[in-house]
């Protein structure tokens, strides 16, 4: 999170090498949506290559890492086990560590919990920290710490009022004048000499500012609104870099960007030039000029992984980069390095289709180009959410393609009429790749075989999930059927006449979607069209669960915050709406599908708070799961081979090992999803907690605790035992969810309903 110094560029000798498809304007330069190759760039040589570096030590966490001004390297780090910290010195760009000397007063016997840390290029650290354990970690118990190379660690006191927004950092750095540069919550943002805690510039902004940099004299501050520049010397508001501006906002499209580290920079060897990392790749800017060029593509590193969580840009004097970073609470340093005789792009591509972007699909596949940077993976998607796509029109589109000869190598079918794809010979036979996955890591058997016919399997999930309720014990006993479950509702609901919402989520497009995923077999004939009968019981069951027409106030969050507790660490998922609303108590009930062990520990720690259970939803006392991420190798494929062999790479332990939002199939990436998972809940007897405020001021507490081993077998039970598949067909539940929520909502009759639903689905499967 720090930048680097001054004087910059042998690099740019080098980067006048890499093709268009490595250098391109500002315009070009998003990594979602539909890529293609540039013909143009055919037989061109040149492109940076990725390498993994190992790590120091026991290394559990990187705390910062910075260029240092004699250009060697300083990292600092946490054990993985004792969480004792340390300083490293490389010089060497990293292929070597020696130990260097860590102020004093930062070690962990002195230093509970540090926040945010930052390395100047003189060798100087700051920190946010809580220097004594505390039972409930607030703002309050927060330091700003500074040491001098080699010295000891002190408070640093500001000679400045704090404000109400001065309560909490956000981030640190050190500028290339080595002043402290200080973010705080809503925006303000502090100029401080850390020699005697004066503060020389204090900026007040409405935004949020995600990231800071320094140019000469001039301040950088990145915000979800895009790129701020203020004087260092007065504190006045300059000119920003327009073309900068634009490029970095394009980076922060997602919310979620927004929230996390998305961007990090870094300077070189030139004063007047900027770099960059952001999940599109590495980039550099003249500053004032009108082009931001990519130096390293980030669709063919590991840095395009959308978990990629950015803590340091490091630009160095051979040119390389290296970046650190942490991937589901797991840290690294990958370091870019130019090879002029490598391609500029890789010599094999496959092409993947997917009508929606998915993290997790771009996670593997920043994986495995991480593995063969001699194949480049094409990713389009169907639908980019920002023109009026349908699912039909992407599908007409698809189909069109793949007939055409012109179609993808890969099909990741989630939202797509899997059966009629294998009835019309569209789906190749990937047996023998699936099954070889099974013997080399062991799959879940009963899912590996969700669309296997006549002996032959035709696609596979990556993962799955699993139905659940949570609530009192006769709503869990009830759980056997929808229609049983409804009742049991409808019962609690007039013994609350106060109550509200019964079950949680409130919102009827999400439940009918829960509660339709696990009736969706049960509501279709066998020639695929929808059962009348079946479906008005469906509705009317619904109804019941539903209850009154949610109002406007209900739909709005109403929980003021949550806060940290001991054991919480920076990688654990965040609370679910339904967690809060069983422990404000304002609701009986919560319904949905299970897909990580960390949805079980939230589950239990709310069970335990209030002595509730959960259970497995079935349909008609079957069980159901959902399968995710469905994919199948296209029979008019010209690249079978190399499509097989991504599609193993995807069934392989090291990808399946990052599915967070579904069980994975492989069950050794699901025994590591266990041990990561331990890492994060406290296995070791540990644990964690939550904090929760309502709007009312109502305070309420989570414990969080890994599992007791007869809870995780009853957790891998359910997962073994799952023998129905839900349908992923989105063209049927588009039909369902629109014209269910005006029955729900809007007084459409239960006739008028189910007559429209059903001539959608019979246009779209006459189609």
């Amino acid at each position: 999170m720090k930048d680097r110094r001054r004087n910059m560029n042998r690099y740019i000798k080098k980067a006048v090498c890499l093709t268009a498809a490595l250098a391109i304007a500002v315009a070009g330069l998003a990594g979602c949506g539909k890529q293609s190759e540039d013909k143009s760039t055919e037989g061109a040589k040149g492109r940076y290559l990725e390498e993994d570096i190992a790590l120091p030590g026991n290394t559990g966490k990187i705390l910062a890492m910075e260029r240092l001004d004699d250009n060697s390297l300083s990292l600092f780090t946490e054990d993985k086990d004792t969480g004792e910290r340390c300083l490293w010195k490389s010089e060497d760009s990293g292929k070597s560590w020696e130990e260097d000397i860590l102020p004093e007063g930062l070690r962990l016997s002195e230093c509970a919990y540090i926040d945010w840390a930052c390395i100047s290029g003189s060798g100087d650290i700051a920190v946010s920290a809580m220097q004594e354990a505390a039972e409930v970690v607030v703002s309050q118990n927060f330091s700003l710490l500074y040491a001098k190379k080699g010295g000891e660690l002190q408070n640093l006191t500001l000679d400045v009022e704090e404000t109400d927004n001065m309560k909490m950092i956000t981030g640190l750095r050190f500028s290339e004048g080595k002043k402290l540069i200080a973010t705080y919550t809503y925006g303000t943002v502090c100029v401080i000499d850390p020699d005697t805690g004066h503060v020389e510039q204090t900026m007040e902004l409405s935004d949020n500012v995600q990231q800071t940099a320094d140019m000469g004299n001039t301040l950088l501050l990145l915000t979800d609104k895009g790129l701020k520049a203020y004087d260092m010397n007065t504190g006045e508001s300059a000119e920003a870099d327009k073309t900068l501006s634009d490029q970095l906002l394009s980076e922060l499209e997602s919310e979620q960007k927004k929230l996390r580290n998305s961007v990090v920079f870094g300077h070189g060897k030139e004063e007047d030039m900027l770099f960059y990392c952001a999940e599109s790749g590495i980039y550099r800017h003249v500053f004032g000029g009108t082009v931001v060029e990519q130096a390293v593509n980030g669709s063919l590193a590991s840095i395009g992984n959308p978990k990629a969580m950015l803590i340091s840009l490091a630009v160095m004097e051979d040119d390389s980069f290296l970046v650190a970073c942490s991937i589901d609470a797991e840290y690294k340093i990958y370091r870019y390095t130019y090879s002029a005789d490598t391609s500029s792009v890789p010599e094999k591509e496959i092409k993947v289709y997917s009508l929606e972007d998915c993290p997790v699909l771009r996670q593997a596949i920043s994986v495995y180009q991480s593995q063969n940077p001699n194949v480049y993976v094409n990713l389009e998607i169907g639908m980019s959410g920002e023109d009026s796509v349908t699912v039909s029109d992407a599908l007409r589109t698809l189909n069109t393609d793949i007939m055409a000869g012109k179609g993808p190598d890969i099909l990741i079918l989630d939202g797509m009429p899997v059966e009629n794809y294998i009835q019309k010979g569209l789906l190749e036979d990937i047996t023998d790749t699936v099954e070889s996955a099974d013997q080399e890591d062991g799959l879940f058997e009963n899912i590996m075989k969700t669309y296997e016919r006549d002996d032959k399997i035709y696609a596979v999930p990556l993962g799955f999930l699993i139905p659940a309720v949570q609530g009192e014990e006769s709503l869990v006993n009830a759980a056997e059927s929808l229609k049983t479950l409804a009742e049991e509702i409808g019962s609690i609901r007039e013994e609350n006449p106060d109550l509200g919402r019964v079950i949680i989520p409130t919102d009827s497009e999400m439940l009918l979607e829960i509660f339709y995923r696990l009736e969706s077999t049960d509501l279709k004939k066998e020639d695929g069209t929808l059962d009348e009968e079946a479906l008005r019981t469906f509705l009317e069951n619904m109804k019941t669960i539903y209850g009154e027409p949610v109002t406007q106030d209900e739909q709005e969050n109403s929980i003021g915050y949550f806060s940290a507790a001991n054991g919480v660490v920076s990688d654990i998922d965040g609370l679910r709406l339904q967690a809060m609303a069983l422990l404000s108590q304002t609701s009986k009930a919560g319904a949905g599908w299970i897909g990580s062990v960390g949805q079980l520990v939230e589950i239990l720690g709310v069970n335990q708070a209030f002595d509730l259970d959960y259970a497995e939803m079935k349909a008609q006392g079957k069980s159901v799961y959902l399968p995710y991420r469905n994919v199948g190798i296209s029979s008019k494929s010209s690249e079978k081979e190399l499509a097989a062999d991504f599609l193993k790479a995807l069934l392989g332990e090291e990808v399946q090992s990052t599915l967070s939002t579904a069980f994975p199939i492989n069950q050794k990436g699901y025994e590591k999803t266990l041990e990561l998972g331990k890492q994060t809940y406290g296995g070791d007897g540990g644990g964690a907690s939550i904090t929760m405020s309502d709007a009312s001021g109502n305070m309420s507490s989570l414990n969080m605790s890994w599992p007791k081993e007869e809870e995780l077998d009853k957790l891998k039970s359910l997962l073994e035992k799952a023998e129905i598949p839900a349908s992923t067909d989105d063209t049927i539940w588009n039909a369902v969810k629109e014209q269910g929520d005006k029955y729900l909502n809007e007084g459409l009759s239960l006739d008028e309903t189910c007559s429209n639903i059903i001539q959608k689905v019979n246009l779209y499967l006459a189609e």
